[in-house]
């Protein structure tokens, strides 16, 4: 009995110190993890260290305020008034000038991050944290700046990589094909087209009025865009055209713009591939005049073969699943299993739904409501010296 009391003694403490062994072995890969986090998530401010967090963003903290605020004072629809005035007054705004102060502090950021050994690693932390927060927040402008914050770090990590500073090289480097381009220009003289998209509401502080698909690059390494337009190429013809960026933007017999602001939107894999297909089956088709007409009257969309700028995006979209899982992850029970599968299946019915609505929108500033369809990864302003 003493002996067999010894053995279960000497298991018993056995036992603790590879449970102690373990604790011991998990503490220090927290730590040195910590230790990572604290080194890669913090940037140097004069003498003190700082977590690189959109929360240390006053700016980014004051516009948000601002922006719910401004969001509750909203009518669903300007007055008639309000509506011409609008109609005949010059549009001033440009270069997203609603993140005027945010584009000054992140600059001051960046600075300070810049003068760092990591300022790679840095930035690329900053630039995960924040792309997470541009996927939860649900109003519209808010996620469009959060969008230029990531923005300027792309930009910033291409010039300390030595690699693209000129405008046209940096919206390059940020487009992969089939993304959606929604554009804003600023006329030399008064648009009324443009400006009719403008005067409807003012539920967005830039108001986009052309949608393109990015497809390739020519020869010579120029953008080329797929759309549709009142002012093609071959000018018998009205409608959907492939054309190059550069030439639709800034040939003057095709337009009299001084300048565009830009917001690159990132389509879903899901609707990927239908989008680079029946978008190209399109091409010849006659322009839609009246569908934004419609639905500014409340009308129901009507689907024929003629599409304006977002028809031509939104009707040549539809739904194909995945080969791959939308949520990866290790399942070693299977009622895990089935829940993964399950809240899949619920992500999927979702998506469907937010594309049957989407395809009746004929408006660009829509797009941006679709969030899970159509992200934003990207904004630039486009100047005639392209």
């Amino acid at each position: 009995m003493e002996k067999e009391r010894k053995n279960i003694d000497s298991t018993a403490k056995f036992s603790w110190k590879i449970k102690w062994i373990v604790v011991a072995l998990l503490l220090a890969l927290w730590s040195s993890n910590f230790s990572y986090s604290q080194e890669s998530g913090i940037l140097k401010k004069g003498d003190k260290y700082e977590y690189c967090d959109k929360l240390k963003l006053d700016s980014y903290v004051e516009f948000k305020e601002n922006e719910l605020k401004r969001v509750l004072d909203l009518r669903d629809r300007n007055s008639v008034f309000q509506m011409i005035w609008q109609l005949l007054h010059k549009d001033k705004r440009f270069w997203f000038h609603e993140f005027d102060s945010i584009w000054n502090e992140i600059t001051e950021i960046l600075d300070e991050i810049e003068t760092r050994e990591d300022c790679l690693l840095l930035l690329d932390d900053f630039q995960r944290q924040i792309e997470s927060e541009i996927l939860r927040e649900e109003n519209v402008e808010c996620r469009l700046a959060l969008t230029f914050i990531v923005s300027k770090i792309k930009d910033r990590k291409n010039k300390i990589r030595g690699m693209a500073v000129e405008q046209s090289e940096l919206l390059k480097k940020n487009l992969k094909i089939w993304d959606v381009l929604l554009i804003n220009k600023k006329v030399k003289i008064t648009d009324i087209g443009s400006h009719a998209l403008k005067f409807y509401d003012e539920k967005y502080l830039t108001d986009f009025t052309h949608v393109l698909i990015f497809i390739w690059f020519d020869e010579n390494w120029n953008i080329l865009v797929r759309h549709s337009t009142t002012a093609t190429e071959k000018f018998h013809k009205i409608g959907v055209e492939n054309t190059k960026l550069n030439s639709y933007i800034f040939d003057k017999d095709r337009s009299n713009a001084e300048w565009y602001d830009i917001v690159v939107l990132r389509p879903n894999a899901s609707i990927l591939q239908s989008l680079l297909k029946l978008s190209e089956d399109k091409i010849g088709s006659w322009y839609d005049n009246l569908s934004a007409l419609r639905q500014w009257l409340w009308l129901s969309n009507t689907f024929d073969d003629k599409y304006n700028c977002v028809e031509l995006v939104t009707q040549s979209m539809e739904f194909i699943r995945n080969k791959k899982p939308y949520f990866i992850g290790t399942c070693e029970y299977p009622f895990l299993w089935k829940l993964q599968k399950d809240l899949e299946n619920m992500y999927i019915e979702d998506l469907k739904n937010e594309l049957q609505d989407l395809r009746s929108k004929t408006h660009p500033n829509n797009l941006f409501e679709f969030p899970n369809l159509l992200t934003p990864v990207y904004l630039w302003h486009i100047s005639e010296n392209f």
